[in-house]
């Protein structure tokens, strides 16, 4: 028997998280298992009860609902025994779509069950002191993310997409500073995006080589273009073809800093803080039950 905490909220996701969460933990107690609910309606109440289940030494810390809930529950199991879960029921769950947890609810319990562990890096970000999963956008790919925030629920990934619309319209090129581990760059981009999983933006694969277990963090650099370039590479984006074109550049380091416009860095698509912000890389942070194989 494994001791599971399962943590959701009505508030998260926008496939239903709360009824999702009461699915997974009947599911998993059908199965014999021990279960804990978490039922949190904000994030402080959430951070406190992931808190408190891992003091309890619960083995598996299960996120349901979308990136921002897997930020919060991956953000308290570091350091610890406790293995992160993820059953996805939000907009664009590109954690889960980097991991290759499934996106169907009994398939995401099944692997819950009897997937194995896999160890992952993590991004911590200052000034915040918080660890973010996926990815930290930093360029036109956080105001899309803003933008997609505002809009009815039940687009869901799609949300993303009809974002970039009216973001094209208003396409310019800002002035960026990025310090790579001892390499200084300075220059003008439409998105600087750091990168820890392949995935973002309702399954963009922005950053197709990321290995979130390499130690390391992908920086993707789209330099400008004009707005029938930017539509091109956007189709790109989903399969990971765009990173073939010239004004696309890839870099890699432990540890970026991104300064540059007055922007709000996003992280696993939620607002984190205005630049300038340090992404470092915390190598092995945490586990992940992933599918076994």
């Amino acid at each position: 028997m494994t001791r599971y905490a399962v943590l959701h909220g009505p508030r998260s996701g926008r496939r239903g998280a709360g009824a999702v969460g009461e699915q997974v933990v009947e599911q998993l107690r059908a199965a014999g298992q021990q279960v804990h609910e978490l039922v949190a309606a904000t994030v402080e109440q959430a951070r406190e009860a992931c808190q408190g289940a891992v003091r309890d030494g619960v083995e598996a810390l299960v996120a349901v609902g979308g990136d921002g809930v897997v930020q919060i529950a991956a953000g308290q199991v570091v350091g610890s025994g406790t293995a992160l879960g993820i059953v996805p029921s939000g907009t664009g769950n590109d954690n889960a779509r980097s991991l290759g947890i499934p996106l169907r609810i009994d398939a995401a319990v099944a692997t819950l069950l009897s997937g194995t562990r896999r160890s992952i890096d993590l991004i911590h970000v200052d000034p915040l002191d918080r660890h973010v999963v996926g990815s930290v956008p930093c360029g036109l790919d956080a105001l899309i993310a803003a933008r997609a925030a505002t809009l009815p629920r039940w687009l869901g990934a799609q949300s993303y997409t009809v974002a970039v619309l009216p973001e094209l319209v208003r396409l310019r090129p800002m002035a960026y500073r990025l310090e790579l581990d001892d390499q200084v760059l300075e220059l003008d981009a439409l998105v600087v995006a750091v990168c820890n999983m392949p995935v973002y933006g309702g399954g963009m694969r922005i950053a197709p080589d990321a290995d979130p277990g390499d130690g390391l963090l992908d920086v993707i650099i789209i330099e400008p273009v004009g707005a029938t370039s930017a539509v091109r590479l956007l189709a790109g984006v989903f399969s990971g073809r765009h990173s073939n074109h010239p004004p696309v550049r890839i870099e890699r380091a432990r540890r970026v800093s991104v300064a540059g416009p007055e922007l709000v860095a996003h992280g696993d698509g939620e607002a984190l803080c205005p630049l300038p912000v340090d992404c470092s890389v915390v190598p092995g942070a945490i586990d992940v039950l992933v599918p076994a194989g």
